[in-house]
């Protein structure tokens, strides 16, 4: 553990902290740093006894690492949300730092925090396929979130699957449900595939064969009656949405729609595509990369990579945004309300992937790529050009 970090966690809070683990430092038998060392000799100590001998107690590792992912300004306004509603005390809260805070909330109250911490960690998540109904609802007024009983029959049958695929028993899934942004989040815990991996044991390396957990995520908006997955194959993700649709809906193909985002409006008004509407929580949007399919045999790319593609296309350069072939990715450098420094990076696939730096951002972007167009979904005629020397000379 780096002594910077330890820093922002604070002396006091620190303290707190190690004498919560303390049973587990005594069973493992390790001397914590002396108390009269200066801070940062402290810091520097409590950070050396991480990597070296025995290291530190797995618990108490797992505990700070935690408390680093949760050292963040989106998580702190998570993690403060919370508490007020359950009335744990935050000290010294206006001059606290973020990790600082999220050690009081492990203190005070480690199931809320677990909670919270799970819910940064899936909505952290950036990259999701989408999948709509073919005559979507809203079902805001109408749904009933699954019961746990409920939510056990979907853990089996992904077990079942996980079985099936692999030819043996890998009973290893967890599912919880949060409620976020108006959304239902399932979070799925499962293993991965095995691997080797060296490990250090005091004074010895060795080759350990584990099996890593890994998350998977399926998100459910009920006001445009779509499904969200983050997976990782192919199977995988056809098999979450059809096990979704099936146990909430009756129907494993009531997600079956996959054309959830096309990029015609790019081609057809390039400026008014990037115009954006203040109070949407965007000031705004510049079209970095392009990336578009010719037509033929050959089924060439072509990548459009530059500053700013609109300006590009300002000039006299026809081809900036192309009328022919087929527009497969775009990527757009989003500057946030509230960010003005930190413009992000969101990418756009036409079909049905979004993918976010951060999901904090998701619900800005979809209101821009909602009242831009960029979600009716229609079958485009893709132009197939006669060119000679490069110019075109007809299409169809």
């Amino acid at each position: 553990m780096k002594p910077k970090f330890l820093e922002q966690i604070g002396r006091g809070q620190l303290s707190r902290l190690l004498e919560k683990f303390q049973p587990d430092f005594t069973v493992h038998n390790i001397t914590l740093p002396p108390d009269t060392l200066e801070d940062r000799e402290f810091y520097t100590a409590l950070g050396k006894l991480s990597v070296g001998g025995p290291g530190l107690p797995d618990n108490f590792r797992e505990a700070l690492f935690s408390v680093e992912a949760m050292a963040n300004p989106f998580a702190r306004a998570r993690l403060l949300q919370a508490v007020a509603m359950t009335g744990v005390t935050i000290e010294r809260i206006q001059t606290a730092t973020d990790a600082d805070i999220a050690v009081q909330v492990l203190l005070a109250d480690p199931a809320l925090f677990g909670l919270k911490h799970d819910e940064s960690r899936i909505a952290a998540m950036s990259s999701f396929e989408y999948h709509g109904c073919a005559e979507p609802v809203d079902r805001r007024q109408t749904f009933t979130a699954p019961t746990m009983e409920e939510l056990l029959r979907i853990k089996n049958d992904i077990d079942t699957w996980l079985e099936e695929e692999r030819d043996g028993e890998e009973h290893v899934t967890e599912i919880e449900r949060h409620e976020m942004g108006g959304e239902h989040w399932f979070l799925i815990r499962r293993g991965d595939s095995s691997v080797r991996l060296p490990t250090v044991e005091g004074r010895i390396i060795t080759v350990r064969h584990l099996r890593p957990a890994r998350d998977v995520v399926v998100v459910l908006n009920l006001e445009r009656d779509e499904l969200r997955v983050h997976g990782k194959t192919a199977g995988e993700k056809r098999m979450l949405r059809e096990l979704f649709g099936r146990r909430l809906f009756g129907d494993p193909d009531h997600f079956s729609v996959q054309k959830t985002f096309t990029l015609k409006p790019l081609r057809d008004d390039l400026r008014e595509a990037l115009t954006v509407t203040p109070g949407q929580g965007i000031d705004e949007i510049i079209l970095v990369h392009l990336e578009e399919q010719l037509d033929g045999e050959q089924n060439a790319v072509i990548q459009w990579k530059v500053d700013d593609l609109s300006a590009y296309a300002e000039t006299p350069r026809p081809w900036a945004v192309p009328l022919r072939g087929r527009l497969l990715t775009a990527g757009f450098l989003i500057t946030f309300t509230g960010n003005p420094t930190k413009p992000r990076m969101v990418y756009v696939r036409a079909g049905n992937k979004l993918r976010l730096t951060r999901h904090c951002d998701a619900a800005a972007v979809h209101r821009w790529l909602s009242e831009k167009g960029f979600r009716d979904v229609e079958e485009e005629t893709v132009n197939r050009l006669t060119q000679y020397n490069g110019i075109a000379v007809g299409n169809n």
